[in-house]
């Protein structure tokens, strides 16, 4: 593998965040809308066929599009094993899901969840049928590519779902846009690459591949037990109605985070790995990717759990503000994915899977005491849950960083250094704003919330610009290149 320019970087990163931020406005806005039509209940049985269908996902990636994006040659026999196996593996995955419907069904007292997981499990098909065509979109940074596929198969999806739910379709209307989402953009994707299936099967080669994988999907299972501990839990002890808003209050901050540092992510891990052999370089991507990630990810989490009872009233109705807390203790969450997640992409790129399997045992290890001391044994309500679990996400992102800085000498005081001023940046900021949203409340007569939406987003943009000149924050400089070239 060629080493990546600064300037293909630059370029990659721009037009992934492009995809990132239109694809996703794209699904944002039919989620607003499919929330004012349906209900709670509707986004629950959603979320409770996630976490099977999840399941499956990671089976059937298997790591193969990881291994494929940091291998240094791949040929047409990689790409044909990978395909063939991920056939043979959705196969039997789906017929697994299929047969288990309805005891799964059973466990939850929700008959339409039969006919919704047999349905929903098709997309193993479509997601086996991607899989090697996204890794070479990937592996070549075609992300202009990417954004189109992605973008017109999210708007099209889009327009039928909502279609189908003003026809009274409730659930099966997120069912259908769900499928259709996937199925156009790989459509599209097939269409646009040129490359021709060929059978080439070596036990050579997908030894080779899956010597890396097993490391990636052991860990992706892990991580998947995590996540889908508290969906069981939730969904189980609580209600269907609870495990919506769950569902909904992660939402908006899960896509402001993982999105916007997805755009850089989708980049990092081919870029960090063609520059392997020569860590100096290595090490001053992954500096600079911490202060990008800080500089952004933070106002963004910070702001987004101060505005967060507008936002849930104004974008989804008031029937869903019981969210809010739960929107608000994402926000911790996912300010900590991130950088949790930067650390995975060098485990990834030095091709030390293992420690990613490491650090998810300890997150498991983490979350599971978490859920089942403060969810079953206290009887903690499902708010508080999601502190424990906000709580968890911060010591695994601090434990993988731990491993992660070995590895390139990465020492905490330069970690500091790269993403303290950014943090007091942030809390001065949300100090400012929850002190200008006191003073609108007690000189206007009228409360709008729309107007003090508007006001407290407007007065954080103004006032986090201001500190990160006054403070000289270094993303901020890297962001004002970034946009210049």
């Amino acid at each position: 593998m060629k080493e990546v320019s600064k300037k293909q970087f630059i370029k990659g990163s721009i037009w992934k965040i492009i995809e990132q931020f239109s694809t996703k406005g794209v699904s944002l806005l039919v989620s607003i809308v499919l929330a004012r039509l349906l209900s709670p209940e509707a986004y629950g049985l959603i979320a409770l066929t996630v976490v099977f269908t999840n399941l499956s996902d990671i089976l059937l990636d298997g790591g193969f599009s990881t291994a494929l994006i940091r291998k240094k040659e791949v040929d047409d026999c990689d790409y044909s094993c990978v395909m063939v196996v991920s056939f043979l593996l959705a196969t039997i995955l789906y017929a697994f899901l299929f047969c288990g419907a309805p005891a799964i069904a059973n466990f939850y007292n929700e008959p339409q969840l039969i006919s919704i997981l047999r349905v929903i499990g098709l997309i193993l098909f479509i997601q086996a049928f991607s899989a090697v065509r996204t890794a070479v979109v990937n592996r070549n940074m075609q992300f202009k590519l990417l954004f189109r596929c992605n973008f017109f198969g999210a708007l099209i999806s889009g327009i039928i779902g909502i279609v189908t739910a003003y026809m009274g379709m409730d659930v099966w209307a997120l069912v259908i846009q769900r499928l259709l989402q996937l199925a156009l953009s790989t459509l599209f994707l097939f269409i646009s690459i040129k490359w021709k299936f060929r059978f080439h099967f070596d036990f050579r080669r997908l030894k080779e591949i899956f010597s890396f994988s097993i490391g990636v999907v052991t860990a992706s299972l892990i991580n998947y037990a995590c996540g889908s501990i508290y969906s069981l839990v939730v969904g189980k002890k609580y209600s269907v109605t609870d495990l919506g808003y769950s569902d909904k209050g992660a939402q908006l901050p899960q896509q402001a985070s993982l999105y916007t540092f997805g755009a850089m992510s989708s980049v990092l891990l081919p870029t960090l790995s063609s520059y392997q052999s020569d860590m100096e370089k290595f090490k001053r991507i992954v500096r600079k990717v911490f202060q990008m990630t800080s500089y952004m990810i933070t106002p963004m989490m910070v702001g987004l759990a101060l505005v967060s009872n507008e936002i849930i009233s104004i974008l989804f109705t008031d029937k869903w503000l019981p969210a809010v807390p739960i929107m608000q203790a994402n926000c911790i969450y996912y300010f900590a994915t991130p950088f949790m997640l930067i650390c995975v992409q060098i485990f990834f790129a030095l091709g030390h899977s293992k420690y990613r399997v490491k650090t998810e045992i300890i997150r498991m290890i983490l979350q599971v005491t978490g859920i089942l001391i403060f969810g079953l044994i206290f009887n903690c309500s499902i708010y508080q849950l999601a502190y424990v679990c906000a709580g968890v996400a911060i010591l695994s992102a601090i434990v993988t960083y731990f491993e992660a800085s070995k590895m390139i000498n990465y020492s905490f005081g330069e970690l500091l250094t790269d993403i303290i001023k950014p943090i007091v940046a942030s809390v001065l900021m949300g100090l400012m704003i929850y002190g200008i949203g006191i003073l609108y409340e007690t000189v206007s007569p009228v409360h709008l919330i729309v107007v003090s939406l508007a006001i407290k987003v407007v007065s954080g943009v103004i006032i986090y610009l201001l500190l990160s000149i006054i403070l000289k924050i270094k993303g901020f400089y890297e962001l004002k290149g970034l946009l210049k070239r």
